[in-house]
């Protein structure tokens, strides 16, 4: 999740006029690598307005991007001290104890949040991620469906949930996903390079590759679908095509050791011609 869908509680209502200016003031100066600032935004309205629980999680928020846990995690405790009911505190700690790999308390977090907004799509795809991490796919993909009810246009959870079904050996069923995830958002590298790889894996390799070609123009730096492009070319018996590929990709991503592999084997077809 980016700054912005963390900051003063997205999913609430209400704002006041200086909570408002004061979150996009900090967001600007935060895009701008300025976090220092942007913290000192929410430092003037809390000292006019000390029970502000939006603006406690919002410095929370900068205190935690700048790896300050114990501060981060206080302020989002005073919030609640003030409302135990500010949902946005939860999911801003539960985020916190996602990262530091405490999965338990980091879920808690969530359903203490889904107690209080049973209908966030954010929330509930925050905690699809501790399922992922548990390696618990079926509760992610739960999760994921359940994001979907709410909000049929969540791209990520499409991606998301066309990745889980392509591990559950259903490739057909997430490249429908993708394809929900590409109607909304065209422009989107990695999940055409992920709907290239589910075409790939069902031996549809002429889709596979106007996928792959489809990556590179959106992103020509994008080292995996160079890489994956000349996996492509290489089934469809396109050598030196294929060699050009994983020359550019290699030129990206100079440590790929696959990539080498698969050169030298190139290499020695064409030289065996």
């Amino acid at each position: 999740m980016g700054i912005s869908g963390r900051l003063f509680g997205r999913e609430e209502s209400g704002d006041r006029d200086t909570d408002t200016a004061a979150s996009r003031q900090a967001i600007a100066l935060a895009r701008q690598g300025r976090f220092f600032e942007a913290m000192a935004t929410f430092d003037r309205v809390l000292e006019h307005d000390p029970e502000n629980v939006k603006m406690l999680n919002n410095k929370g928020v900068f205190l935690d991007l700048l790896g300050r846990d114990a501060e981060a995690l206080a302020c989002w405790e005073k919030a609640l001290s003030i409302d135990p009911d500010f949902a946005p505190a939860w999911v801003s700690r539960g985020m916190l104890h996602r990262r530091r790999d405490r999965f338990d308390e980091a879920l808690a977090c969530y359903d203490r949040a889904l107690d209080l907004n049973p209908d966030s799509a954010v929330t509930w795809y925050n905690r699809s991620g501790i399922f992922v991490a548990m390696r618990r796919l079926d509760d992610a993909v739960a999760c994921y469906e359940r994001v979907l009810e709410i909000d049929p246009h969540f791209v990520a959870a499409w991606i998301d949930l066309g990745y889980a079904r392509f591990l559950q050996h259903q490739p057909e069923e997430a490249i429908t996903c993708y394809d929900r995830a590409i109607a909304d958002d065209p422009g989107n590298a990695r999940t055409w390079s992920l709907k290239g790889g589910a075409l790939y894996a069902l031996g549809e390799y002429r889709q596979a590759l106007a996928a792959f070609d489809r990556v590179l123009e959106i992103d020509p730096g994008y080292a995996a679908g160079w890489s994956m492009k000349c996996s492509v070319l290489y089934h469809l018996g396109m050598y030196r095509h294929a060699l050009i590929c994983a020359d550019k990709a290699l030129e990206i991503n100079p440590s790929c050791e696959l990539t080498r592999q698969v050169r030298r084997l190139l290499l020695s077809l064409i030289e065996g011609w």
